[in-house]
């Protein structure tokens, strides 16, 4: 008898397995078939951006991401020239160390991947839905309109099949799923329309052993009265360096824990070479050790000072492809696509892992919803997810091309014309702020409304809830704001938040909601009211209590910097607004969200609410 389950997940790397933890806890049972005996040790990707964090909360698992994944990237500097000196003056710096981006969390993480891995199968195991099944070689998939069959080699040597309503595709841009069975049916990964970047880099990981007096005594710099970490922060940088140089493009900076001191180098191969040969140690010596080879005149002494070539050792040195491509359709009948399957991004902008997750954060609660509603059109459902996700992926993708513009521009004029004018247009200070930003100055991602998008168009429907702290009066606790409105334990597919201007229309605000019609998505009674004022008292908690739902109230960024457990290895929130939810609805009551933190709507009134509640059958169903 052949095993079934609710979905297959072929590739049990960071997208397929994220998917697997939140389906896990959306109770949908799903089988994860990989081909590797365990994670793999070679750390690939290295940058997640807020989002990804975010994502990492979702399945519980932001406590590791700061002790055990990854540390704050700091800055990204763009560095022009054809110089070989890390400590120049960057052209352009984006701090991504700030809490400006709406989610609550830094802009970004270097991280180590196989620690990265490790975190989300461990929430993985932590529900009884999500199960992991490593050294299976996927074989054939067969379909029809009812359930998706995939046939595989085990663990064992054995062969086996797996029936499932839906099959989802993380298994890479060469994986099984795409190449072998959706490519006959027509789908195909087409270069973005946006761009034709298409190179070779070489991409290399490096363990840095930190020299000391005792180790090399002759290194010229103890004289000088520098200490190990002085110097190892001089030849390591701890900002992201993206190098400008015309004549070999080139991206380096730390990642993973700081005690870990690992560090990333990646520069471009170009036409004529053979990316192989340049990824050997005699080459990359060339290109590298340059960046590690300091003028004596920096330190008052006549010859150069180079870090200890016996204190790095290689753990990768590879040629990658690297381009920007989009499948036409991100799916067929019951056979999904994501991740790298999905798209592929150029180096330039840390998307490649952020962009698999807000996949399976959109895909994980649709599945969810087709579990509920078997009767809904399935594919209507994953059409319309996968036309929201292409607008953000070209929002992210337009991003990395900015990025990359500024690292492989070889054109002389038009070099001189870029630096004076980012030089110039710095010298306004809000001007240079913007900058800083990166493309976290664009806001809160909004999607643009087309049929079959489960959202309402107009007042804030399509929009990312941002993410603030807050005070859980129950608990007595700094929470992220995510945590309270999608408390584990909680059945409605969609919830609700509540957000009065004080303590009395809190009252009145959550009266109004015990008065509202069930509804099969949404549950009035699991929702909660952010009250939007920093100096409510506890007071407000055991007034409130008879409403029966979770009232809290905004947090101020000092309040959460003193939370030892939620700010552990992270910068303290600079330029955090606790406003941020209320401004983005523009002052609304009352707002549906998706799972995804995605918003269904934003009402004004109680009346409005209701009748939002009664279209989301329609909307969401595609009926």
């Amino acid at each position: 008898m052949t095993e079934q389950t609710d979905v297959v997940i072929v590739g049990g790397g960071p997208t397929g397995a994220l998917l697997s933890a939140l389906l896990g806890k959306a109770g949908v049972p799903n089988i994860v078939l990989e081909k590797e005996a365990d994670i793999t040790t070679d750390p690939r990707g290295i940058a997640l951006d807020e989002d990804g964090i975010r994502a990492l909360q979702a399945i519980g698992a932001y406590g590791k991401v700061f002790t055990e994944i990854g540390s704050t990237m700091t800055r990204f500097n763009f560095l022009s020239g054809v110089h070989k000196d890390l400590s120049k003056r960057p052209l352009l710096s984006m701090d991504y160390s700030t809490s400006e981006g709406g989610t609550g969390h830094v802009g970004f993480i270097c991280h180590k991947q196989p620690a990265l891995e490790r975190a989300i199968r461990d929430s993985m195991s932590d529900n009884s839905y999500s199960e992991m099944r490593s050294r299976c070689l996927v074989t054939g998939i067969s379909e029809d309109s009812e359930c998706v069959t995939v046939h595989y080699i085990n663990a064992q040597g054995q062969a086996t099949s797996i029936q499932s309503r839906f099959l989802v595709g993380a298994d890479g841009k060469t994986g099984y799923v795409r190449k072998k069975y959706l490519e006959p049916q027509g789908i195909t990964m087409n270069k973005c329309e946006c761009t034709n970047y298409e190179e070779t880099w070489v991409a290399l990981n490096w363990k840095v052993t930190t020299p000391t007096p005792k180790t090399h005594p002759d290194f010229p710099l103890w004289q000088l009265g520098y200490t190990p970490t002085d110097v190892y922060d001089l030849f390591f940088p701890k900002e992201f360096n993206f190098l400008c140089n015309p004549e070999r493009p080139a991206v380096c900076g730390r990642f993973g824990l700081q005690t870990d001191q690992l560090w990333r180098f990646e520069f471009v191969v170009h036409k004529g070479e053979d990316g192989v040969k340049m990824a050997t140690l005699e080459e990359t010596r060339k290109i590298i050790f340059p960046y590690l080879t300091h003028s004596g005149i920096r330190y008052g002494m006549c010859h150069d000072v180079r870090y200890p070539e016996d204190c790095i050792e290689v753990l990768r040195s590879r040629a990658f492809s690297f381009q920007a491509r989009s499948c036409n359709r991100w799916a067929q009948g019951r056979v999904i696509l994501v991740g790298d399957a999905a798209h592929v991004f150029p180096p330039f902008g840390g998307q490649g892992i952020s962009s698999g997750f807000r996949d399976a954060l959109g895909l994980a609660w649709r599945l969810a919803m087709l579990r509920q509603v078997p009767q809904a059109n399935h594919t209507d459902v994953i059409k319309a997810w996968y036309t929201e996700r292409k607008q953000q992926l070209d929002r992210s993708l337009a991003a990395t091309i900015q990025n990359g513009e500024y690292v492989t521009q070889s054109n002389p004029f038009t070099i001189f014309a870029r630096d004076w004018y980012l030089w110039l247009y710095q010298l306004v200070p809000r001007w240079r702020r913007e900058m800083e930003k990166g493309a976290r100055a664009q806001g809160m991602v909004r999607y643009n409304h087309e049929a079959g998008m489960p959202f309402l168009p107009g007042n804030c429907g399509g929009t990312l809830l941002p993410q603030v702290y807050a005070w859980d009066f129950q608990a007595s606790l700094i929470r992220f704001s995510d945590d309270l409105i999608f408390a584990p334990g909680k059945d409605g597919l969609l919830q609700v938040l509540i957000l009065p201007a004080s303590e009395k229309e809190a009252e009145e605000l959550t009266l109004a909601i015990k008065d509202m019609p069930q509804n099969e998505f949404v549950k009035s009674d699991e929702a909660v009211a952010l009250i939007q004022d920093c100096t409510v008292g506890s007071a407000c908690s055991r007034k409130l209590m008879h409403c029966g739902i979770r009232i809290a109230r905004i947090a101020t960024a000092e309040e959460f910097a003193a939370d030892i457990d939620l700010c552990q290895g992270r910068p303290a929130p600079k330029y955090y607004d606790p406003y941020r939810i209320s401004k983005e609805v523009r002052n609304k009551k009352f707002v549906l969200v998706r799972p995804d933190r995605y918003i269904y709507t934003a009402c004004a009134t109680s009346q409005e609410l209701r009748i939002a509640l009664n279209s989301l059958v329609d909307v969401l169903v595609q009926r």
